[in-house]
């Protein structure tokens, strides 16, 4: 993974396994925990992180 700072933006160049892991764990803590316990320790909402899991790409599971 390479991530650049771009200022007000960040860009994060990841392979499509690592792409893969980062929305399976994000969805993965969306399913567990309580949501006071969730902000906490997140920073975010559930509401957030599901918006934010709902903005990426449907990329295919291969090299595609």
């Amino acid at each position: 993974m390479h991530v650049e700072d771009c200022g007000e933006r960040v860009v994060i160049t990841m392979s499509r396994t690592e792409f893969f892991l980062v929305g399976s764990l994000m969805m993965e803590a969306l399913e567990t925990g309580d949501d006071r316990d969730f902000q906490t320790r997140t920073g975010a909402t559930k509401d957030e992180v599901r918006a934010l899991l709902d903005s990426l790409p449907d990329l295919p599971l291969g090299d595609g």
